[in-house]
């Protein structure tokens, strides 16, 4: 029972399972330089005249390379129209692509691409997915040959924790497939921005109006230095009452005439 029981723990490392004909040296990814697993995006903002013709224009050259518009959203705020979308084109059309979508609009305000290198993680993850599938193997054959109720329920806790940890092994590739098979594109459009009207030259309200805002403001100066003169100066209130008050007693001193004997 103690023998079977360490076999059932074997699977736990599952580098014991990897085969002589899974080395990483004979991985397509690995041998090959060029093909590596490279997750593009990229952030495009153009101004156009026309921003929902423009919108309509992006859709037309996503789906002439293959791609499909992931989220599209048109909008309106005060007299100007905006629009916001994401594309997913094959990575194999991205640049492109891009280039494409540049030359709808009459100004590129943003233009910024950047790409993660996943070649690593892909490769760890596919050396992972061989070796639970050699572990799932193992306790398959271990189930088969189980001689007594708990040992099956032994193992079957085991395949259950070795098939959730393939599935989750097996979605994170499926993501880094879809991820770096298909790129993706976010892209926002602006209108045109009109130039400011010129001043005319010479406006009598605005004359009127810059003449009262002056008038305020000297008149806000002056009456905060007055009342800036007043609080700060409380503490002149009692000096000078004490020396009006030794003053006029020393002119009243200054001014008796003692009478005459």
């Amino acid at each position: 029972m103690a023998d079977r029981a360490d076999v059932v723990q074997k699977p736990q490392s599952g580098a014991e399972f990897e085969s002589a004909g899974d080395d990483l040296s004979g991985s397509p990814i690995a041998q090959d330089g060029f093909d590596r697993k490279i997750v593009k995006t990229a952030e495009l903002g153009i101004r156009a005249e026309d921003v929902r013709r423009g919108s309509e224009r992006v859709q037309e050259v996503a789906a002439r390379f293959g791609g499909t518009i992931i989220s599209s959203q048109t909008y309106r705020s005060g007299n100007s129209v905006y629009a916001d979308l994401v594309i997913s084109v094959p990575s194999g059309e991205f640049e492109q692509t891009l280039e494409e979508l540049r030359g709808l609009g009459d100004e590129i305000t943003t233009d910024t691409i950047s790409g993660e290198d996943v070649t690593e993680e892909y490769v760890d993850l596919q050396s992972r997915e061989r070796n639970l599938l050699a572990a799932e193997q193992t306790l398959l054959g271990l189930y088969d040959r189980a001689d007594d109720v708990q040992d099956a329920l032994s193992i079957q806790r085991e395949l259950t924790d070795v098939r959730g940890q393939i599935e989750q092994v097996q979605g994170r590739i499926k993501y880094l497939d879809q991820r770096s098979d298909f790129s993706e594109i976010s892209l926002s459009i602006r209108p045109v921005a009109s130039p400011p009207k010129p001043p005319p030259a010479w406006d009598p309200a605005l004359v009127v109006a810059r003449a009262w805002t002056a008038s305020v403001a000297v008149f806000q100066t002056l009456a905060t230095a007055i009342l800036s003169t007043l609080v700060f100066g409380w503490w002149l209130v009692p000096v000078l009452i004490a020396g009006s008050w030794w003053l006029r007693r020393r002119l009243r001193r200054s001014s008796f005439v003692p009478p005459e004997a």
